[in-house]
């Protein structure tokens, strides 16, 4: 128990350094590109009095002083939550990004809620009809959506969706955005918890095409995760001898031997799940919903470097985060990891 605690203890604080380092690291990618965000901040002035506005924008900003203090005082007031003003949109960085993230968790969630169940049946019942036409369709379908580009695939959806005359586009109808008390920054939840079934319906029917499109990949890993697992779990000398004592193989298989595929599943969930945030990012783009993918594009065209960094820390910490709770979780269930 002791070893698992320091276990435990060194991965939280390697977790820290590496999003210390990717703080830094956003910072100084951001500081050294072209354009000046006080510009921006002060409108894009034009006359006489243009430079002596932009630079009492760069001191109100903090730009007048040298890079190191900068960096400093970011780093302090990021772990304080405090990531500054939006150039763009004027209101607080940290309440703009976790606006930003409820809406792409919102597609992430529902996405695996979908994708882990079909996963897992699609994996065991391939394993389970090894090199059958079966086996070879399902592999070959998880092969094909793992290493498909949803981008392109979100293009072509939308395409096919505007030529039925059938409009998905946005997270919700503009009348329902308006009417509704914004509690959790998922509309599918917040119309609930406002009692409107019919805003419920709409978001439920505009987050359909997007969640679809974010629940492949999570369903081809798993899917060949538990194939493949699975697989070498049956050939192993224990699922003889359970089979021998006359047990049911469906009774083997539940007991037992998805027991085998759990710790593998659960630390590939934690890549998966990260993996997901930035592949649903790039589906926010094409179908119109504010999350971080939207809202990063609009920060870089407005070179507003507060949000960038903002919202780039906040996706490497997410990173980080489930990563190392899918480490955790693997240690926790499988002892063999600690010896």
């Amino acid at each position: 128990m002791v070893k698992l605690f320091y276990y435990i203890l060194k991965r939280i604080s390697l977790s820290i350094l590496v999003i210390l380092g990717i703080i830094v690291v956003s910072y100084v990618l951001v500081y050294i590109a072209p354009g000046n965000p006080a510009y921006t901040w002060v409108g894009k002035p034009t006359g006489p009095k243009a430079a002596e506005a932009i630079k009492l924008a760069e001191k109100d900003l903090g730009l007048d002083k040298p890079f190191y203090i900068q960096l400093y005082n970011f780093i302090k007031r990021f772990f304080s939550f405090d990531w500054g003003i939006s150039i763009r949109f004027k209101q607080p960085v940290s309440v703009i990004a976790m606006r930003s993230l409820a809406a792409t968790l919102e597609l992430v969630v529902l996405a695996y809620i979908i994708a882990l169940p079909l996963g897992i049946l699609g994996g065991v019942y391939a394993s389970l009809h090894r090199n059958s036409i079966a086996d070879k369709t399902i592999y070959g379908l998880a092969s094909l959506l793992a290493s498909s580009p949803r981008f392109w695939i979100a293009a072509i959806t939308i395409l096919l969706l505007q030529m039925l005359n059938i409009n998905i586009f946005g997270r919700v109808g503009t009348s329902y955005a308006i009417s509704i008390n914004v509690y959790t920054g998922s509309y599918i939840i917040d119309s609930l918890l406002n009692g409107r079934m019919d805003a419920f319906i709409d978001a439920v029917l505009r987050a359909m095409p997007p969640v679809f499109l974010a629940s492949l990949y999570p369903f081809a890993l798993t899917t060949r995760i538990v194939r493949h697992t699975l697989s070498e779990e049956l050939h192993k000398e224990y699922v003889r001898q359970l089979l021998s004592y006359g047990l049911r193989g469906r009774h083997v298989i539940r007991r037992y031997v998805l027991r085998g595929v759990i710790p593998v599943l659960a630390q590939i969930q934690g890549i998966s799940f990260a993996y997901s945030v930035i592949d649903v990012a790039t589906i926010e783009n094409v179908f119109g919903r504010e999350g971080i993918g939207v809202t990063l594009s609009k920060a870089i065209l407005a070179n507003d470097y507060p949000l960038i960094i903002g919202l780039l820390a906040m996706v490497s910490i997410l990173f980080v985060v489930a990563i190392t709770i899918a480490d955790i979780i693997h240690i926790v269930i499988d002892p063999r990891v600690r010896v």
